[in-house]
């Protein structure tokens, strides 16, 4: 009995060990557990403020760059740049920084661009008026705007307006009408499309291209000041132009209702220069006598003015490029002469019928 009773009691004792044994294990573990996650948080955050501080030192040391010693300094408590004692008063750029600024951007993420200014082109136009009542002279200005219109200028080529309008023939849709003809007016073909060729010179006076070739009309022309007009004539007169820019320059021209516009529309960047042009008028030839024809069919009342007088004079065109109202250049583009013609009159004869 007893060694029974000895052997249950001795049992019941290394149950007890066991068991408490069992208990120690899991509280050790479940304390090494806790113990590693409070170690691996507190190393997070070690980390975690220690990527900060070196980020931080990376944005002051670049905002140290922004500006030499002589311009700012840093305020450490602030984190701000802030102007030198000589400059206090004075504007200055300050850059605060605060954890949102720190936030990564991806490599492959294309930069978010939230305003793009607009490149405005240089553009050139001038504009003169005819009379719309005039049929035929106004179909030969709208023809030949319609030949115009759209034709490109390569860099460095010599545009003839002659060529790019030609050949002024009825097959080409021209018609007759006035044209000066060794000092009088006289119906041509093609009469008018001279008011072509002077509103393309001002508008490539005011485009800045290169006159190559220039002539003025023998008289006075009435659509424009004197010097700013541009003859074309046979193959003696044309008016032609060199593009010097970089790009092609292209040429719009738009003749509706009396109003005749031509543009030139360049690739250059308008850096806001404005530009005159002034004619100046050197001298003025006053018109001779009336020139009188009697034609004897007519009866002694008859008076018809078959020709106005025209002035002559001799003028210069000055070009003037301003910026801001400050003028920068002057330069003379041409001087040009135009012929004095009397008044010719056609009068009636004593007894004609």
């Amino acid at each position: 009995m007893p060694d029974v009773h000895w052997e249950r009691h001795g049992i019941g004792k290394m149950r007890d060990y066991r068991e408490k044994k069992i208990w120690r294990g899991k509280f050790f573990t479940a304390f090494l557990a806790v113990t590693l996650m409070l170690t691996a948080c507190t190393s997070k955050q070690g980390s975690t403020e220690d990527e900060y501080d070196r980020k931080e030192e990376q944005r002051k040391k670049l905002s140290r760059d922004w500006f030499d010693d002589s311009q700012a300094e840093l305020d450490t408590q602030k984190n701000t740049l802030v102007p030198t004692q000589d400059l206090v008063g004075q504007p200055a750029i300050e850059r605060v920084f605060t954890p949102e600024d720190f936030v990564d951007v991806p490599e492959n993420e294309p930069p978010h661009i939230t305003q793009i200014p607009e490149k405005k082109l240089f553009v050139a136009e001038f504009t003169t008026y005819y009379n719309s009542e005039n049929i035929s002279r106004s179909a030969n200005i709208a023809r030949a705007a319609e030949l115009l219109d759209g034709l490109v200028i390569e860099p460095g080529e010599v545009f003839s307006c002659s060529t790019a309008i030609g050949p002024i023939t009825e097959e080409n849709g021209y018609f007759p009408a006035g044209t000066y003809v060794q000092g009088k007016v006289e119906d041509g073909i093609g009469g008018g499309v001279c008011q072509i060729s002077t509103t393309l010179y001002n508008a490539a006076l005011y485009a800045k291209l290169t006159i190559v070739e220039r002539a003025p009309h023998s008289m006075i022309v009435n659509y424009v000041d004197p010097a700013r007009d541009a003859a074309i004539a046979g193959n003696y007169k044309d008016l032609k132009l060199r593009n010097d820019y970089d790009s092609p320059v292209t040429i719009a021209a738009r003749a509706v209702d009396g109003e005749l516009t031509i543009s030139i529309h360049t690739a250059e960047e308008d850096i806001g220069n404005e530009i005159e042009l002034i004619s100046i008028v050197l001298e003025t030839i006053e018109p001779g006598e009336q020139v009188v024809t009697v034609d004897k069919n007519q009866p002694e009342d008859y008076y018809k003015v078959t020709q106005k007088a025209h002035t002559g004079y001799v003028a210069e065109l000055y070009r003037v490029i301003r910026r801001d109202g400050v003028e920068l250049v002057r330069e003379k583009v041409n001087t040009s002469e135009y012929a004095a013609t009397p008044e010719y009159v056609t009068v009636g004869s004593p007894g004609g019928q």
